[in-house]
This record gives structure tokens, C-alpha cells and sequence, in this order.
């Protein structure tokens, strides 16, 4: 009896997955995106050296003084 669960499961699995293998690929075509100029752009930020301070802890520091 559970010979003929393991091969029904498995004959069910391997319909499945030949389903999903044989459907129109439609779904995982993505439509082109259109950029324009600023976010074709990459974004660049700037950060301190790890041996300079930021600007918030050199003045911080300088209005201790």
C-alpha cells in the first residue's frame, strides 16, 4: 500500500513540474524599463576617511574648546 502512495505521489510531482515547465514563458519575460537621464545615473555618496572626523564631531569637538 504505501508502494502505491510513493509512486501516485511522485506521478503527481513529476505532472506538476511538467506543467509549470511546459507553460508559456510569457510570465518571465519582464517589460523593458525606461530610464531617464537622472536615474540612469548611479548615486554616489561621499564618506569621510575613518582618520577624519565628520562634521558633526569636528564641531562638537571645537566648541568644546
Amino acid at each position: 500500500m504505501l508502494d502505491v502512495r510513493l509512486v501516485t505521489t511522485s506521478l503527481a510531482l513529476l505532472v506538476a513540474l511538467m506543467s509549470v515547465a511546459l507553460a508559456e514563458p510569457v510570465k518571465d519575460q519582464a517589460a523593458p524599463v525606461v530610464q531617464s537621464a537622472a536615474e540612469a545615473r548611479p548615486i554616489r555618496v561621499i564618506l569621510p576617511a575613518p582618520w577624519e572626523p565628520t562634521k558633526g564631531q569636528a564641531e562638537s569637538v571645537q566648541s568644546s574648546k
